[in-house]
């Protein structure tokens, strides 16, 4: 959380301070990215950081808190260390909207839909959605206050985008179709494209837009199948343990963080470079592997976090 904090602090200075640089390097930013070199790459890992971060923020309180609590009740309740995690919360969704990331921005929102969906008989879930909803307005209305002009063009600007990675794609497909069960090797992706690409661009194209996709391409149905059978029946049983969980287990919250994290990631992936980023994909393997961990929690225990 504190990295992401400060990715999102230092961006936003970098950006709007004018300078546009990032640790003095030559790459001009036109949004905020962070330390990071690519917007997405960006957005991609506060994907991550945000959903567990309201995740810890609501599980800080959650046995004192009483379903009874009027709002007021539970907002005086808060003590300083989690008014400042709230704080730093709305600091780093104001960094992916300012990141003007717009897949970015749909992910996290697809996310806590389908989390929203998956908990919807759990009292605690709806009481999460809608503290989630408050927070993300905040943030709103002082992105608003700011101004999301550029934000808001981005989403204008998308059907040119778009058709630039429908042609990556294509192409990816046509290496998946010649090697459709083993693929053509993990990380051969670079090497074999120039062979199958059908479009002129300056540079070597090391990924396919599609994280998803370039694994296909790589790995066949057999490594894509295998990898599908582990996550599904991982993830389903992660999703099946916290919803048995008491609704006032702090542990709970945890993992409905985790769990909206790890989506936005894989839908942010399906567009996007996202899951080879190192510090990505070093986050991404944490989270699954501390949602696993409280999933298998036995009743009362206290993990520490």
């Amino acid at each position: 959380m504190l990295v992401g904090i400060a990715e999102s602090l230092y961006g936003m200075l970098e950006f709007f301070s004018g300078h546009r640089r990032i640790l003095n390097l030559g790459l001009e930013i036109s949004s905020v990215t962070g330390t990071f070199v690519n917007r997405n790459y960006f957005a991609g890992y506060l994907l991550m950081v945000i959903p567990l971060s309201l995740g810890y923020f609501f599980s800080r309180s959650a046995v004192q808190r009483s379903r009874f609590m009027s709002w007021r009740h539970r907002l005086s309740s808060l003590d300083g260390k989690s008014l400042l995690i709230a704080f730093g919360i709305v600091l780093m969704i104001l960094g992916l909207l300012f990141s003007a990331s717009r897949m970015g921005i749909v992910s996290l929102l697809l996310s806590f839909s389908l989390i929203s969906f998956l908990f919807r008989e759990s009292q605690k879930g709806q009481k999460f959605s809608k503290s989630v909803v408050l927070i993300f307005g905040l943030a709103l209305l002082w992105a608003v206050w700011i101004g999301v002009d550029a934000v808001i063009s981005r989403f204008f600007t998308a059907s040119e985008s778009f058709k630039d990675r429908w042609m990556f794609w294509v192409n990816t497909f046509q290496i998946f179709k010649d090697f459709p069960l083993l693929g053509s090797g993990l990380g051969t992706f670079a090497h074999i494209f120039p062979t199958y690409r059908s479009f002129h661009i300056r540079g070597l194209i090391t990924h396919a837009e599609n994280d998803f996709l370039q694994l296909l391409s790589e790995v066949g149905v057999i490594g894509v199948g295998l990898l599908l059978i582990v996550f599904i029946f991982l993830f389903l049983r992660a999703v099946l343990a916290i919803r048995s969980m008491h609704s006032g287990d702090p542990k709970k919250y945890i993992g409905i963080g985790g769990m909206v994290g790890i989506l936005a990631l894989i839908f942010h992936s399906l567009v996007e470079r996202n899951i080879q980023v190192p510090a990505n994909a070093f986050l991404y393997t944490f989270i699954f592997a501390l949602i696993l961990r409280v999933s298998l929690a036995k009743k009362g225990e206290e993990l520490l976090w």
